[in-house]
């Protein structure tokens, strides 16, 4: 088990596909949040958009353990201008304490105000932040990437 473990949501693979070549950069853990709720189609869609913008917590089918880490990073794709709802219960149930916190978020229209939201769910704010628009089509996500990291080890 590594110091650094990173937990994401992904709907559609975007966010998964981030966290993962973050975990090779940082030789991190990695543990992906899951609902209890299924979240496929439209009609998923909608009800996903629907519950960030109430600012609803999922249900999640486990809480991926913080134990023994020194830093966890957080990735979350941007919903109706916020963290999604599982990403907001991870954080209402993970234990934080003397973690130093980071995150990330993927988006396709605009950021709006992820990070501030996700920095008010977590004791102390976050330690470093990065938001990336279109990242599978980014000819700078590996730079991008590689400087996150080069952040998240300083901090």
């Amino acid at each position: 088990m590594g110091s650094i473990l990173i937990v994401y949501y992904s709907r559609t693979g975007t966010t998964r596909l981030v966290a993962e070549k973050l975990a090779g950069l940082l030789e991190a853990d990695l543990e992906e949040i899951a609902e209890r709720k299924q979240r496929r189609g439209l009609l998923g869609f909608l009800s996903g958009c629907r519950d960030a913008l109430l600012s609803r917590r999922s249900d999640l089918a486990a809480v991926p353990a913080t134990q023994g880490r020194q830093t966890l990073v957080v990735g979350t794709p941007v919903w109706a201008g916020g963290p999604t709802p599982a990403v907001r219960a991870y954080l209402g149930a993970a234990d934080l304490e003397g973690k130093r916190v980071c995150a990330f978020c993927t988006f396709d229209g605009g950021e709006g105000k992820t990070l501030a939201k996700l920095a008010a769910l977590v004791p102390g704010g976050l330690v470093e932040t990065l938001a990336l628009k279109k990242p599978a089509k980014d000819a700078d996500l590996d730079a991008k990437l590689a400087d996150f990291a080069e952040r998240i080890r300083g901090a």
